[in-house]
């Protein structure tokens, strides 16, 4: 009887453990297709791919074409790749874009390889090279001027035969391609100075003569930007230079693209310097008298222009806490005068 009743007992915690076993499967499972519900955009795999060259800058007369060879290296996992070409516009004053959905405008582009084809997924093997030979045509009759456009190089996501995503993680590397449409061979230079200006900057009126003030305990941001007017990008050099009574401090203009039609903030080449949205940082201001001239040059033809600040540096924030340390003492030096005459008339009472 006690066989019997052990027998029955396994039986019924057999029975248990293999339903629990059963839920906890069907319940990982669910909980397994929820995460990757979850996950969707997230992978374990390693998309790491290098394009060459990163920027490509040309000048093509209408009727002519130029080949671009480009290369792409997979570093990472295997992977479905594709080229596309975009245009883009620049975007604010910092060097942003932004690109354009679909391809447009009167440049025309081929792969000149036999394997591959524009915005045909291909399958690319880890630590595998591929070139992409462009081919870059201006039919004739284009007017002279920029055309911005960018090579993409984009993985494409693998699907499964239930339509559900294969997990390969999204990734796209772009190189752009400056086109300048010139039929005389010459690029034309249309720029100025746009913004030269400082801040904190206190305004302080003197009769008819006004001062600008800076603390120099502050860091003061020199901020020069260049408006590009013309059809074609320009690259400004020159210099700007912070001088102190006789002691000069001389920076060198960063090389960096302006895009027709756009503005954008100088760069000095710094390291220290890199501060977004500020050509110039000077900190640890000495008292006194500063001026910050800018010699921008444009263009192929040297043209310079000139621009300058003047401030003077004082300790302000010293200034205003030792002028509310000395109200304090004349303060208590007012009310213990007035205290000790109004205790001097109370005793001649």
């Amino acid at each position: 009887m006690k066989n019997i009743v052990q027998s029955l007992k396994f039986k019924i915690q057999k029975e248990t453990i293999n339903r629990s076993a059963k839920f906890v499967v069907i319940s990982l499972l669910l909980l397994t297709f929820n995460f990757r519900l979850l996950a969707y955009d997230v992978s374990a795999q390693q998309v790491t791919l290098s394009l060459d060259p990163p920027i490509v800058q040309a000048k093509i007369k209408p009727g002519k074409s130029i080949l671009i060879a480009y290369t792409v290296e997979n570093k990472g996992d295997p992977l479905n790749l594709q080229f596309l070409i975009r245009p883009f516009e620049p975007v604010g004053q910092q060097g942003s874009l932004t690109l354009l959905p679909q391809l447009e405008g009167p440049i025309q582009f081929n792969l000149e390889n036999a394997d591959v084809v524009l915005e045909k997924p291909f399958f690319f093997a880890s630590k595998e090279k591929r070139q992409a030979v462009v081919r870059v045509f201006v039919p004739q009759g284009i007017p002279d001027g920029d055309y911005y456009y960018m090579l993409l190089a984009e993985t494409v996501p693998a699907f499964s035969l239930g339509g559900q995503s294969a997990g390969v993680a999204s990734a796209s590397l772009g190189s752009p391609l400056l086109i300048s449409v010139t039929d005389s061979g010459i690029t034309q230079t249309q720029a100025q100075i746009a913004e030269f200006s400082f801040h904190p900057d206190n305004l302080v009126t003197f009769g008819n003569k006004k001062f600008h003030i800076v603390d120099s305990s502050d860091t003061v941001s020199i901020v020069g930007s260049i408006r590009n007017m013309g059809i074609h990008l320009l690259q400004p050099g020159g210099t700007i230079t912070h001088q102190f009574g006789s002691s000069k401090n001389e920076y060198s203009i960063l090389p960096q693209n302006i895009l027709s039609n756009s503005q954008r903030i100088l760069k000095v080449s710094s390291e220290q310097q890199n501060v977004p949205g500020t050509t110039l940082s000077l900190s640890s201001l000495s008292i006194g008298s500063h001026a910050v001239r800018a010699a921008i040059t444009f263009g192929e033809d040297g043209t310079v222009q000139y621009k300058e600040l003047t401030f003077i540096a004082l300790p302000i924030r010293f200034m205003k806490t030792v002028g509310i340390a000395i109200g304090f003492v004349l303060s208590y030096f007012l009310i213990q005068f007035l205290t000790r005459k109004k205790s001097h008339k109370h005793k001649e009472r």
